[in-house]
């Protein structure tokens, strides 16, 4: 990048329409940048069609999908007779990982916190088997055992407001106390997962936040744009959208305000949970590279065709029960008898952009760098100079860019646009460092998710479609069938549709 595009205010040129377009007049970069995907899967379907079809051996059961959710599905059903299907190269879904010279990176969720005593036991039962947890009576809480990955409090997060350093994204001051106020009678009340929250509070979900907010205390266009960021950091979208009780889940699900709460995040992210999981499986039951294509009823079960990638085949097998843990959004094709009780979903797009650099950058940093500019869909960055990390020859800063629901079909242009997209980036954090990095950065990650996070709109949360199935055979899981999009709703939903299904 030359000092001409470090000073112009690039950030005015939004990353949904450069995505837009594959003809803007942009210096190549001499850096090697890799985008993984999985748009193309149009196009391996298409060429499917020409593959041979074999028959394997039939199973007791079939999990769609190797995320969070999938995996917490074969983990509660270790010793049955399943097979796991997931798509991409690696398990993840959006906490996946990728590498670099021996250093691995998170493309997607990339941490989580502390569990006080009154979230779900059935979570907090399988991460102590897994000796990710431990709990600690003093506190009344659910502590990490890598204690190597906890960030340090004075680490924790900078903000980057319109070229001028600050604490927090919301501003201390009158307001945000009248909004703390309001919100901590809800302390302790607010549960993981969110199937616990108790009925009287179900109100809350029936309503946008800023409208709650709105009835009791005084917002400004600043505090709202604070919210605003928030909001779409963890839910997609901004806080007139999201439901009353997703916003106070937000801030109210742990004691933030009274205690420091431990910050758990390994460099690869929540990949970590990933591998935990994955341990204790049997390899040949957890297979990548795997489509999905068709799931078709019967009177014993299921038939299922899957794409083999990497052998160019069918695989046809019989199963008598199914997890879909999968994309909602593609049971219209997969399975259409489904695709009805999530078609309501909105989902926000996110694209993730990981800049590897030297160790020459001097700031020392910070954990997680927000970003409010001109840009509204950049989030900012994580920076792995804070994580543990044994190599220290690479430094990793990772950039989360949420995007509007209807720029989702942008995302197809990401490989043709890939040199401005990580241009555009490695500008954003040039402004931030106040000084032009890319004459540090090795080698760029794009990761584009179209359908990463359902937003939890009004009316989102509680509306379990498990309870409408007409199949009871197949039960779904992830965080888009009625939860908020974290960690830990995902795992439980897994182990849910196991035990809906007896497995």
């Amino acid at each position: 990048m030359n000092r001409r595009n470090f000073i112009r205010t690039s950030s005015l040129l939004t990353l949904p329409i450069l995505l837009q377009s594959c003809q803007w007049d942009w210096a190549a970069v001499s850096y090697p940048i890799e985008v993984s995907s999985d748009a193309t899967t149009g196009h391996l379907l298409r060429k499917s069609s020409s593959f041979n079809k074999v028959q394997v051996a039939n199973m007791e059961a079939l999990i769609v999908g190797g995320g969070i959710a999938g995996m917490s599905a074969a983990y509660a059903m270790k010793d049955k007779d399943f097979l796991l299907c997931e798509l991409s190269n690696n398990l993840g879904g959006s906490s996946s990982k990728a590498h670099f010279d021996g250093v691995s990176f998170s493309q997607g969720a990339h941490y989580d916190l502390a569990y006080p005593d009154y979230y779900g036991e059935e979570v907090l039962q399988l991460f102590e088997e897994l000796d990710i947890i431990t709990h600690l009576p003093w506190r009344d809480a659910w502590g990490f055992v890598d204690q190597q990955h906890i960030i340090t409090h004075r680490r924790k997060n900078h903000c980057f407001v319109d070229g001028n350093h600050r604490k927090e994204v919301l501003e201390e001051g009158k307001i945000k106390d009248d909004f703390i106020k309001l919100i901590s009678p809800y302390l302790g009340k607010m549960n993981l997962p969110t199937r616990l929250i108790q009925n009287d509070l179900h109100h809350l979900n029936n309503v946008d936040f800023i409208s709650f907010l709105k009835k009791e205390i005084s917002l400004t266009p600043e505090f709202v744009r604070g919210l605003d960021y928030h909001m779409k950091d963890d839910y997609g979208s901004d806080a007139a959208k999201v439901s009353a009780l997703a916003g106070i889940h937000y801030f109210m699900c742990r004691p933030y305000y009274n205690e420091i709460v431990e910050l758990f995040s390994p460099p690869e992210g929540n990949s970590y949970f990933i591998n935990k999981m994955a341990q204790p499986l049997n390899s040949e039951q957890v297979l990548t590279e795997h489509l999905v294509k068709s799931i078709k009823e019967d009177k014993s079960g299921f038939n299922v065709e899957i794409i083999d990638v990497q052998q160019e085949q069918i695989k046809s097998l019989h199963v008598k029960k199914i997890v879909y843990a999968g994309q909602k959004h593609a049971l219209k094709y997969i399975y259409p008898e489904g695709h009805k009780h999530f078609a309501s979903n909105t989902y926000a797009p996110w694209m993730v952009v990981n800049i590897i650099t030297d160790d020459k950058l001097p700031t020392p940093g910070y954990w997680q760098n927000e970003m409010l500019t001109e840009d509204i869909t950049l989030m900012g960055f994580i920076d792995s100079n804070t994580q543990h990390n044994a190599n220290s020859k690479h430094r990793v800063l990772s950039a989360y860019y949420c995007l509007p629901p209807e720029s989702r079909n942008d995302l197809i242009n990401a490989d043709a646009n890939k040199s401005q997209i990580a241009e555009m980036t490695v500008n954003h954090l040039s402004k931030y460092f106040d000084q032009d990095i890319s004459a540090h950065v090795l080698k760029v990650h794009i990761k584009v998710m179209g359908h990463a996070m359902a937003i939890p709109t009004p009316g989102f949360l509680f509306n379990d479609k498990n309870q409408y199935r007409a199949n009871k055979n197949l039960a779904y899981a992830g965080v888009d069938n009625g939860r908020l999009p974290l960690l830990y709703e995902a795992v439980d939903s897994g182990i849910v549709a196991a035990k809906l299904l007896s497995l």
